[in-house]
C-alpha cells in the first residue's frame, strides 16, 4: 500500500518533520493554503532539496498543493490516480 501523510505546515520549523517522512519512504501531500507565501517558498526549496537528496520528486498538483515522493515511488499519473481513488482530491 502507498504510505501517505498530509502536511499543512504553518511555519518553517515544521519542515524537518516533513523531510523525516520522506526519509522513511513516505509520500507527502504538502498543502500550503494556510502558509505565508515567503514561508511557502522556503519550505518548497527545502523539501525539493530533501526529495532530490532522496532520489525523489516534487510535483505541483493544485494551486497550493504538492505531492512529494521518495525514490521508491514513481510520481506518475498512477500515484495521483491512486490518491484520488482513496478520496484525496486536488482542486485548483
Amino acid at each position: 500500500a502507498l504510505q501517505v501523510i498530509l502536511a499543512k505546515p504553518e511555519i518553517f520549523d515544521d519542515v524537518a518533520g516533513i523531510a523525516d517522512n520522506l526519509n522513511k519512504k513516505t509520500t507527502v501531500i504538502l498543502n500550503l493554503e494556510s502558509t505565508e507565501r515567503n514561508v511557502s517558498r522556503r519550505i518548497i526549496d527545502f523539501l525539493s532539496g530533501a526529495a532530490y537528496a532522496n532520489g525523489g520528486q516534487i510535483k505541483r498538483v493544485a494551486n497550493s498543493t504538492f505531492v512529494i515522493t521518495p525514490f521508491n515511488v514513481n510520481l506518475s499519473g498512477d500515484v495521483l490516480d491512486e490518491l484520488e481513488s482513496n478520496g484525496i482530491t486536488f482542486s485548483n
